[in-house]
């Protein structure tokens, strides 16, 4: 069987490792005989393309951070980190609605983005083998068949546009710019390969000591690509989110006046490497010297205790240079009187464990709060429910839906997501009495009492899925935490409460179930000689 040596993703890009092979060989099926696996028919799919439809003319922007933790907010209540900065996202959210208690559906990045541009639900993911390291269930473009966000306000006369950094959404075969006018893709981080490098990878002892190149063989690779890209995007600016929040303002400048509009700007950071500008890392560490130790591990592996310090604060001094250049972008927006005309969304897909357990970064056996538990800030015109902070469980995959209603416009009939706004006016106080999220082959479930987490495809406890290279899923043990007792989940109770785990089991088996046959989708449409006139057209 092959099996790509993934070193440096561990837990993210090898939750399948080996899968590649096995679906590759594996005969057709029916979608609804192996839940893991696609069926094998390329084609077929009808795109059926959104109504035109009137609404508000509000326009719509839409910012969401990558690995951005809800504790970076003090509308989150105390933050990780008791001097960490956010002053320009902490005045945002005394304007906001703040939704207390938000988390992704599908994971991680690219799967949270297809529950995000289409309002439509992904569990139970599939797994199609990708042309890229990244090999996950439910990481892979959008399916023909999905009507974005973008692709409904065509429908009622937007002019929209992405900027982005998130280079994932821009590797060939990606269509994440579907239903945008325009698309400003920000080049240069983590493994996107922009800069070049000798063959003989560059010198990266100024990132890393010798012993943790040593322990991380793989991790030279990824570093050597991230440095050649510095050397690029450094002539820009001090930041990448400092190009992106530019590249925005630029984009404002000129288009302000065009209602109504919508502007989703993507910042890949504070995704790892975490290495801040040295004005912002000076905040959390002071007279910092080299190696910067830029990307901690996602192995659960001991480490130093300075080394831990330097990944804390150089997470610190990543968010902090996020909430410089989003303010700068806010006041932009502030300057050109949009706040009153505009509903303005602040938001992350996921975030990032910092030392809790031992553990840091993302991954399926981290489906903990720090990592699920995400910020999502909603400013409408007027400063209406301004500071409001609203319980009750949420999703992705409900914002698309909740931003049509606040535009007046309808969704497209495939987004699954709900409207959420009724739990801000008090007309309901929940929409769901609990959440799902996977991460790979790995499931959770979560309630306000419990939180709960296991392998959700049968077929991983057969050893045919990998969580890492030569580590059977199979080797996962099912986790649970008590939120009352203990909020933080720093302790694992399953094996004290058997009863719990099975409940909280049959929730998550129930929710996947429900998805059966609806998550599926092809990438390709057959060929029709009907015309129309294009979605692109005024």
């Amino acid at each position: 069987m092959r099996r790509e040596n993934y070193s440096r993703r561990n837990f993210l890009k090898t939750a399948v490792a080996g899968a590649a092979a096995s679906a590759a060989g594996a005969k057709s099926v029916r979608a609804d005989s192996a839940p893991g696996t696609p069926p094998r028919d390329p084609c077929g799919s009808v795109y059926d393309p959104p109504a035109k439809q009137s609404g508000n003319n509000l326009n719509l922007i839409v910012i969401v951070s990558d690995t951005f933790r809800h504790d970076n907010l003090a509308c989150y209540g105390p933050k990780w980190l008791e001097n960490l900065e956010t002053p320009n996202l902490d005045r945002f959210a005394e304007k906001a609605v703040v939704f207390k208690d938000a988390y992704p559906e599908g994971m991680p990045t690219i799967v949270i983005r297809r529950t995000l541009y289409t309002g439509r639900r992904v569990i139970p993911s599939y797994y199609f083998p990708q042309h890229e390291d990244v090999q996950l269930p439910g990481w892979h473009p959008l399916y023909n068949e999905d009507v974005t966000l973008a692709e409904t306000l065509l429908g009622a006369g937007y002019v929209n546009t992405l900027i982005s950094s998130l280079y994932h959404q821009f590797k060939p075969g990606r269509n994440f710019q579907r239903g945008f006018h325009t698309w400003q893709w920000v080049r240069g981080l983590e493994f996107d390969y922009y800069g070049t490098s000798p063959h003989g990878l560059l010198d990266v002892s100024d990132l890393v000591s010798p012993d943790y190149m040593a322990r991380f063989p793989g991790l030279h690779r990824m570093l050597s690509q991230y440095k050649a890209n510095r050397e690029l995007w450094e002539q820009e600016g001090e930041s990448v989110s400092q190009i992106v929040a530019q590249t925005a303002i630029r984009w404002l400048n000129q288009n302000h006046g065009q209602k109504p509009f919508y502007l989703q700007v993507e910042f890949f950071n504070s995704h790892e490497p975490w290495d801040p500008p040295r004005r912002f890392l000076e905040k959390y560490m002071p007279n910092a010297t080299n190696p910067s130790f830029v990307e901690p591990p996602y192995d659960t592996v001991p480490l130093a205790d300075e080394i831990k310090q330097r990944f804390r604060a150089n997470y610190a001094g990543a968010v902090n240079d996020v909430d410089w250049w989003v303010g700068n972008l806010l006041d932009t927006i502030g300057q050109f009187g949009l706040f009153e005309n505009s509903v303005v969304v602040f938001m992350s897909d996921h975030g990032a464990l910092l030392g809790e357990r031992g553990q840091f970064l993302k991954g399926p056996d981290k489906l903990r709060g720090q990592v699920t538990h995400i910020p999502l800030l909603v400013r409408t015109p007027g400063n209406q429910y301004a500071g409001k902070k609203v319980g009750g469980f949420v999703q992705v995959p409900d914002v698309a839906p909740t931003l049509l209603h606040l535009l007046g416009l309808e969704p497209a009939s495939r987004a699954t997501g709900k409207n959420i706004w009724p739990m801000v006016t008090g007309e309901t106080s929940n929409v769901r009495d609990d959440v799902v999220h996977t991460y790979g082959w790995v499931g959770a479930v979560r309630n306000q009492e419990w939180s709960y987490s296991e392998i959700w495809q049968p077929e991983a406890h057969q050893g045919k899925f990998h969580v890492s290279p030569g580590a059977p899923l199979a080797i996962y043990k099912p986790q649970l935490y008590n939120l009352e007792k203990d909020p933080s989940e720093l302790t694992d109770v399953a094996e004290r409460y058997p009863a719990v785990a099975r409940q909280m089991s049959a929730k998550m088996s129930e929710y996947i179930a429900s998805g059966k046959n609806l998550t599926l989708g092809s990438f390709n449409a057959k060929p029709s000689l009907d015309t129309q006139e294009g979605l692109y057209a005024k």
